[in-house]
């Protein structure tokens, strides 16, 4: 497959085709059935061997300028029958150059100003001055007029080739980036589900360690929460594994954490000792899906980190809706963290913030304590 930014090579069946077409010309111009038209034929000679060569390096020269080339090449066949040669080896060199002119990548306008004056100069002097019927004219305007067709042809076929190569390349690297997308993805999903579940187990581990001999009854309510948080731990990351089973799509039996499982996670929290209070404004429309996912997932993960790191006692969630965003905050009193200082957790809620094209800020306020706030764009109402 060619790269970008070069052009393709030439198919192999168009370079059979140009060399048939090659060996037809030389023998059709080498041979000659019919009697000579001069009284006296002037046979080839030095002068004939020179103009072609000066013919063949025209032609070869004319990559870069094709019109002036193709120009020459047809005063070249004027003055090769004007001295008196009868073969027509010089018409090769005045097809390949036309060739070479429709092959290229010469303005139209250029290139029917060439032919147009090639035609007029040939009837010109095959007609006017050579005293030839017109069908002679016609004909030999009329191979002008093929070779440029037939190296437009050429070039609009490979153009094509390469625009094709050019999808399929651009369709590779979109299949890239959207595997790439999906696997980056799956890993916030599994790290915010881990990050949420290991840490409420251990703590709720903790808890009852502290109480199996004082307070049985707190120890089998905090190894009821662990067993509860394995449970559905398990379950999503069944649901995770399952997206990657059928081919990237979320299944239909697993749906995605919603706004209204947050009391879920803020009552989470709240068995690990941190008062959390909810607020969330009902949201007037209908909220995308992976935008409530996005926002399930901040809230898990930002408190996930209060419980883990925050040493924090109260905290508050909040999210509110509007006509264009959907604004999640969470804040706590803890200690927070050191300025530019970002895991996994806060690194992962910024790739999904940035997915959505949102904007996310996260640091110490001014009064104490931690806050990260996240405005997530919701779609225009149509």
């Amino acid at each position: 497959m060619p790269t970008a930014g070069r052009s393709p090579q030439w198919p192999g069946a168009d370079g059979v085709l140009l060399a048939l077409a090659a060996v037809v010309l030389v023998l059709a111009a080498a041979s000659t059935d019919e009697p000579s038209a001069l009284a006296d034929p002037r046979p080839l000679d030095v002068l004939a061997v020179a103009l072609l060569a000066f013919g063949a390096a025209v032609v070869w020269a004319g990559g870069r300028v094709p019109a002036p080339a193709a120009a020459v090449a047809m005063a070249l066949t004027f003055t090769w029958y004007g001295v008196g040669y009868e073969s027509g080896l010089v018409n090769v060199v005045t097809l390949a150059a036309f060739y070479r002119l429709g092959r290229s990548d010469t303005g139209q306008r250029v290139t029917l100003a060439v032919v147009a004056a090639s035609v007029v100069a040939s009837l010109v002097m095959i007609v006017g001055v050579g005293g030839e019927p017109w069908l002679e004219g016609l004909t030999a305007a009329g191979y002008v007029l093929i070779a440029v067709l037939f190296g437009e042809l050429i070039r609009s076929r490979h153009l094509l080739v390469g625009r094709y190569a050019a999808e399929a390349e651009q369709a590779q690297r979109d299949a890239d980036r959207r595997i790439a997308e999906e696997r980056l993805r799956i890993a916030r999903d599994v790290h915010d589900l881990l990050a949420h579940t290991v840490a409420s187990m251990t703590v709720q581990a903790g808890v009852a360690a502290d109480a199996l001999d004082r307070d049985p009854a707190a120890a089998r309510e905090a190894l009821a929460h662990i067993r509860r948080a394995g449970r559905d731990a398990t379950g999503e990351l069944q649901a995770t594994v399952s997206v990657l089973r059928s081919g990237g799509e979320r299944p239909t039996t697993a749906p995605s954490p919603r706004l209204d499982r947050l009391a879920d996670v803020v009552e989470g929290a709240r068995t690990h000792g941190v008062a959390v209070s909810l607020d969330v404004e009902p949201p007037t429309r209908p909220v995308p899906e992976l935008v409530e996912l996005t926002a399930y997932r901040i809230v898990q993960e930002s408190l996930t980190n209060v419980v883990r790191h925050a040493e924090a006692t109260r905290a508050s969630v909040r999210v509110r809706a509007g006509d264009a965003v959907l604004v999640v905050e969470v804040h706590d009193d803890g200690r927070g963290g050191p300025a530019g200082v970002a895991g996994f957790g806060l690194r992962g809620m910024a790739e999904r913030v940035d997915a959505l094209g949102g904007e996310l800020w996260h640091g110490t306020e001014p009064d104490g304590g931690w806050t990260v706030r996240a405005r997530l764009p919701l779609p225009a109402v149509r």
